[in-house]
């Protein structure tokens, strides 16, 4: 079954750029993932108010959710980059706007790095809709970012040690990154 491109998204009739030659390599091909918790992505979660139009509008929890479960039956690795915030953040010296504002709405907070006392359920927790398509024992689950994503934790350590990405020959003795 084909599946519809929404208009919105189809190519061109007469494109300006010629087509381009991309392939997916499986071999080299992960699902990473950005803050699929509650205070990012649920009507009761901290920041719905200023992303929760958004969310609702391109039905990003349902897509969120077609992917985890599209890239685990293809046997994609699926890679997690969780945001939490610890008190210890909340003493920063110098904040960017985006940091302001998680702050003021204690987006992601969590007691401390090691207690999960309080966690289920709260808006750090992932979407209840994920919890059994993360918690499969299979998901890359990362250290936490804080407002910049996963530059700032260990997502490319991990992708480089799945595959070969490390400069050891992986499945087709391609490398997973470059």
């Amino acid at each position: 079954m084909a599946t519809r491109i929404p208009a919105a998204y189809a190519d061109p009739a007469s494109p300006a750029l010629p087509k381009g030659e991309m392939v997916l390599d499986l071999a080299r091909t992960a699902l990473v993932i950005t803050d699929p918790q509650i205070d990012f992505l649920s009507p009761r979660g901290a920041a719905w108010g200023a992303f929760g139009e958004s969310i609702t509008e391109h039905g990003t929890v349902g897509n969120i959710g077609r992917l985890l479960v599209a890239a685990k039956s293809a046997g994609i690795p699926v890679v997690i980059s969780p945001h939490y915030y610890y008190p210890h953040d909340h003493d920063w010296d110098h904040a960017a706007p985006g940091e302001v504002l998680m702050h003021k709405l204690r987006m992601f907070d969590r007691r401390d790095p090691l207690s999960l006392e309080v966690f289920a359920g709260s808006g750090a927790d992932w979407m209840p809709e994920y919890h059994d398509l993360i918690q499969d024992g299979r998901t890359i689950v990362c250290s936490p970012h804080k407002i910049a994503g996963p530059q700032t934790n260990d997502v490319l350590f991990q992708l480089r040690k799945k595959r070969g990405g490390s400069g050891h020959p992986g499945r087709h003795g391609r490398q997973f990154l470059r």
